[in-house]
């Protein structure tokens, strides 16, 4: 989009305009593949979400010293935090429990 825009403000009201027409968010982010350390203080992790946005559900990924990190922001009440939060844990036991299997 910068490529195409040139213009930081321009793809700035584009992504603006694209999110107040939308319900759900997805996105993620490759993040650098060596740990940070600026002033040297390393930085253990990073995390990154789009705050301001209309969406009812989001959920923003970035990788970062090859660790992947997800959010998940939800409407208040949309979900049912617990039960999503037991769901997910089940769901990267299986994927941890076929990945080891598959070696």
């Amino acid at each position: 989009m910068m490529k195409k825009c040139r213009n930081p403000e321009a793809v700035a009201r584009h992504i603006k305009r694209t999110s107040r027409n939308s319900n759900m968010l997805i996105s993620n982010v490759t993040g650098p593949m060596e740990k940070l350390s600026p002033a040297n203080h390393l930085i253990k992790g990073a995390y990154f979400t789009i705050v301001g946005t209309p969406e009812s559900f989001q959920v923003t990924m970035i990788s970062y010293a090859g660790n992947l990190r997800v959010v998940v922001r939800a409407e208040q009440g949309l979900i049912d935090s617990e039960l999503y939060t037991r769901s997910m844990h089940d769901a990267l036991h299986m994927i941890h429990h076929d990945a080891c299997r598959k070696r």
